[in-house]
């Protein structure tokens, strides 16, 4: 008799409990306490972030056109490079606050865990324009090397200083953000690289302007390319991976299955698999083989299984299938 029944915060009843005659239970699961740690994770705050979020693009685009300006009248491709990355940034940002948006729109019939991807797609597309964008100013770049122009250095520093401000404030503020929304991270991340390439910026122009060795302009440009490329890798590397349905980076498969094993009632486990739903909520798939026992103490089993998966991997959505002991047809 094979017996399966999907519902949300207790485990699937049977008259005989799990016993040989009873061959697989589906507990299909995120329990009510899991619905709750769900719904915390993406409603806390989320009004103080879209405010942080709106207030970044407000200074991210402001220096963005004062670092066209400025840069096409001191004849700078480094500022105007810089000015460019900004503009990814800020493209970077509108997006992750879309992201945020779309991502509290409710699950449907279409969408049955709702828009969570949304954040990873908007990921992947920030740190591959990166990517191309960076390519234009290798080409830029090695143009200026080759036929140098002069440079107006003491525009180029006082942008530049604006420009880094700019950045260190928009970097503090979605410092903690950062630590649990890949979107945001990405977007953390370039605000980093910008006020590196900008302090970059800061001294090729004291150089420039006391050496009129002009050639320093496009090898900064050169190096914030390398840098664009170097701190979005990382981001595409994780975001195609999530989209791959890969197992999310900092959890291993056998680490999960050991733990599982430790639980009371647990023989063996197998058929698992992790993915990232968002971010934010990583879900969890597993066959666990039990020793016989009343139902009862099968829903015990169950609940001692997400409560370990909570706490030691905040894996808050489970799909898990309870087998008894003589269960032998993985």
């Amino acid at each position: 008799m094979h017996k399966q029944m999907h519902q949300t915060g207790s485990v699937v009843e049977s008259k005989k409990g799990c016993d040989k005659n009873h061959h697989h239970f589906h507990v299909l699961k995120p329990s009510i306490s899991s619905d709750h740690r769900e719904c915390k994770v993406h409603s806390d705050d989320s009004t103080e972030v879209d405010f942080k979020l709106k207030i970044s693009v407000f200074l991210t685009i402001l220096f963005v056109i004062i670092g066209v300006v400025v840069g096409y009248f001191a004849n700078s491709l480094a500022l105007i490079s810089d000015a460019a990355h900004n503009f990814t940034d800020a493209l970077a940002l509108v997006l992750a606050l879309f992201s945020v948006w779309l991502q509290k729109r409710p699950a449907n019939e279409h969408k049955t865990f709702g828009y969570h991807r949304a954040g990873i797609l908007v990921a992947f597309i920030n740190s591959s324009s990166l990517i191309l964008l960076s390519f234009g100013i290798f080409y830029e770049g090695i143009e200026r090397l080759l036929h140098p122009i002069d440079v107006k250095a003491g525009l180029m520093f006082w942008a530049a200083i604006s420009g880094l401000i700019v950045n260190l404030v928009i970097g503090l503020m979605l410092h903690k953000e950062s630590k649990n929304d890949i979107t945001i991270r990405s977007a953390y991340i370039h605000m980093l690289g910008d006020a590196a390439g900008t302090v970059g910026i800061i001294i090729g122009s004291i150089i420039i302007r006391y050496t009129n060795f002009y050639i320093i302009d496009p090898v900064i440009s050169l190096i914030i390319g390398l840098m664009i490329i170097w701190t979005a890798w990382d981001i595409l590397k994780e975001t195609v991976n999530l989209l791959m349905e890969g197992t999310p980076s900092g959890i291993r498969i056998n680490d999960i299955t050991r733990e599982i094993k430790t639980v009371e009632g647990v023989k063996t486990v197998h058929h698992i698999h992790v993915w990232a739903i968002s971010s934010q909520v990583t879900a969890l798939s597993c066959h666990i083989e039990v020793e016989d026992r009343p139902v009862s103490q099968c829903n015990k089993v169950l609940q001692n299984v997400n409560k370990l998966l909570w706490e030691r991997f905040s894996i808050s959505h489970t799909t898990i299938q309870l087998e008894p002991e003589s269960h032998t047809d993985h």
